[in-house]
């Protein structure tokens, strides 16, 4: 799913998602740098709105709903890229060619051919799935402008 907001509002919103016990405008303004507490409190209202965030009695905002863009991952309170995993799969992978090419050329040529044929899966695999996601949004804008006359 993707999460349609502005920059500012999303950096609140990340914020608010790594601090689990829940933060306050005052915190958000001070760690995030915004002038205000009430420009704070717009993005607040936008997230409050889209049902992302919700407040608690105490006054701290906590994440009611998660929702990372299609390319992160939420990961022990840490966000990341989906390419961390691909960096780590093929440094892996390398380093055990590397140490079967010490031992056995066999077993490295066929480890060369199981990284490569994952490799070329994964990647055809989200090619066609940010294709489709393309598509879907250019039919969306072509149908709106359609409507439109």
């Amino acid at each position: 799913m993707q999460l349609d907001l502005r920059q500012s509002t999303k950096k609140v919103y990340y914020y608010i998602m790594q601090n689990r016990n829940g933060v306050t405008l005052k915190q958000i303004q001070e760690d995030l740098g915004f002038s205000s507490t009430s420009a704070v409190r717009y993005h607040i209202n936008k997230l409050k709105s889209a049902g992302l965030i919700q407040e608690t009695y105490e006054g701290k905002y906590v994440i009611k709903k998660v929702v990372l863009d299609d390319d992160y991952i939420l990961l022990f309170n840490y966000i990341l890229p989906k390419s961390v995993f691909f960096a780590s799969f093929f440094l892996t992978s390398f380093a055990l060619l590397l140490y079967l090419w010490r031992l056995d050329s066999v077993g490295m040529e066929v480890f060369s051919l199981i990284v490569v044929f994952i490799a070329g899966i994964v990647f055809v695999f989200d090619t066609v799935k940010r294709y489709t996601k393309f598509m879907s949004e250019v039919r969306g804008k072509i149908s709106n402008e359609g409507d439109d006359d």
